[in-house]
């Protein structure tokens, strides 16, 4: 098979039962726009590829149980990211299920290959974008971000030094959040 390959997301999960390199075309297919998905939100070339492998071995095992309702087979596959994003948040730690089920071995990215996923992720339109959406924010909220998100400090050291109590840098930052999230249109792979 070849990058050319004529058939749709849908017709190569679909064949992917009885031609492994069906999945193969599909996974050249979305492998950069997923390392991408995920390099965005963790900003670690090692975690999003880790991210990819699994998602990508999660979607090999349910391949069977997609189904064709016209959506893009990359929203199924998104989705499957995302759980994985989930869970390796709240586990602190990316799982291996899928890969350990297919019996896939982990690969060993050198430095060269953690510089060419950051290469691949173009994030410098992301960061403009945060740059503006902070300064159309009022003084105080986007100080407050700065402070706790930007500069890691604990909510008592952003209050110490605005000037306020705990209780309202924590109102400051999650009114600076609402704010950002709703001016930021940050767009899936």
């Amino acid at each position: 098979m070849s990058e050319k390959d004529s058939r749709t997301d849908a017709q190569l999960l679909a064949d992917s039962g009885h031609d492994a390199e069906a999945f193969g075309v599909f996974y050249d297919r979305h492998v950069r726009a997923m390392l991408g998905y995920f390099y965005r939100r963790t900003l670690c070339a090692e975690m999003a590829a880790d991210l990819t492998s699994e998602t990508f071995a999660a979607a090999f095992i349910q391949r069977k149980r997609y189904r064709d309702t016209g959506a893009p087979a990359r929203a199924w596959l998104v989705g499957i990211g995302r759980r994985q994003l989930a869970n390796a948040m709240r586990r602190q730690a990316v799982e291996t299920r899928a890969r350990d089920r297919l019996g896939m071995q982990p690969v060993a990215l050198g430095e060269d290959d953690l510089a060419r996923i950051e290469e691949l992720v173009d994030l410098e339109p992301m960061f403009a974008a945060l740059r503006d959406a902070l300064q159309e924010l009022s003084p105080a909220l986007s100080q407050a971000l700065i402070l706790r998100v930007g500069q890691d400090l604990t909510y008592a050291e952003v209050a110490e030094r605005l000037g306020c109590s705990v209780g309202a840098a924590r109102v400051r930052v999650a009114r600076g959040l609402a704010a950002l999230e709703s001016r930021l249109e940050i767009a899936a792979p």
